[in-house]
């Protein structure tokens, strides 16, 4: 695999902190048997709780991923998805535990995780963060929101234009460490040559329309995609922090048919859900 990555993240224009944290590994970065590893998490729970979450979250896939090596070298598609959606439970009760503490109750972050292997990607998605999808001049959404505007959306209450100015736009059905279970989704793909992934905060989409990032992303360079993206919200208000990962994939070693269209997304839980229940602790951001 050759595949390039930028990322960029910005404060915004209004918040006095940056919640947001992130990483992008390549080639002889990147964990054994993987080809790239992005990750973006927007964190929540206060100024002096959502930038932890986030970092905790982060830290604790590249530890898992570069230290227990062993648990996933030998897995392949639906298990290796599994592995993913377990990895993300345990690094959900540390962050969980760690909320206990008085001054960090009510702390979470989202997450939206990329791992490149074997010209296959894998994305293993909790909240509202994104990832897209931008391939032979088509973009697509690759990852579903988990958000209450995104659940009336799909039931057929709103509109996509009325949900992006509802008031209730903020309000995200799961995070990392909101409860001692967390429910993952997971996804696979094959990759094509060309293929341009993009992975964002909600900074980003909540600003920008998906035709605005469509029409930046067309006429920008890799080299200054995320600033121009980030530069684009900033642009609308910045309202929130917004960080950016886009990888460009220059060659794939193995050849598949599968698509973003043709993809299929995988709700993998940890334990018995508590989904239903979780609903009812609904977490608004600041």
């Amino acid at each position: 695999m050759k595949i390039k990555i930028k990322t960029a993240t910005h404060i915004g224009k209004v918040r006095d902190h940056n919640e947001d944290s992130h990483i992008a590994l390549g080639g002889d970065q990147s964990p054994p048997s993987i080809d790239a590893l992005l990750v973006v998490a927007d964190g929540m729970g206060g100024h002096a709780a959502g930038e932890v979450a986030s970092q905790m979250t982060v830290d604790g896939i590249v530890d898992i991923l570069n230290n227990q090596a062993d648990r996933f070298l030998a897995l392949e598609g639906n298990e290796f998805g599994v592995f993913l959606s377990t990895m993300l439970g345990e690094v959900n009760q540390v962050v969980w535990q760690a909320g206990q503490e008085p001054d960090k109750r009510g702390m979470g972050t989202t997450c939206t995780l990329a791992v490149i292997r074997s010209g296959q990607l894998f994305l293993a998605q909790v909240g509202d963060s994104r990832a897209y999808l931008l391939r032979k001049g088509e973009l697509h959404q690759v990852t579903t929101d988990h958000s209450w505007v995104e659940e009336a959306v799909s039931q057929g209450i709103l509109t996509r234009e009325q949900a992006r100015v509802h008031p209730n736009r903020n309000v995200i059905t799961r995070a990392i460490g909101l409860s001692g279970n967390v429910e993952v989704d997971i996804s696979a793909m094959d990759l094509q040559k060309d293929d341009l992934l993009i992975l964002c905060s909600d900074g980003l989409n909540s600003m920008i329309t998906d035709e605005q990032i469509h029409e930046i992303l067309k006429v920008n360079k890799l080299s200054n995609v995320c600033d121009a993206l980030i530069k684009g919200a900033n642009k609308e208000g910045g309202h929130d922090n917004t960080t950016v990962i886009a990888s460009l994939i220059k060659q794939v070693d193995t050849n598949g048919p599968s698509g973003p269209k043709g993809s299929k997304t995988q709700r993998i839980k940890n334990k018995p859900s508590r989904f239903k229940r979780f609903i009812g602790k609904l977490f608004r951001r600041n």
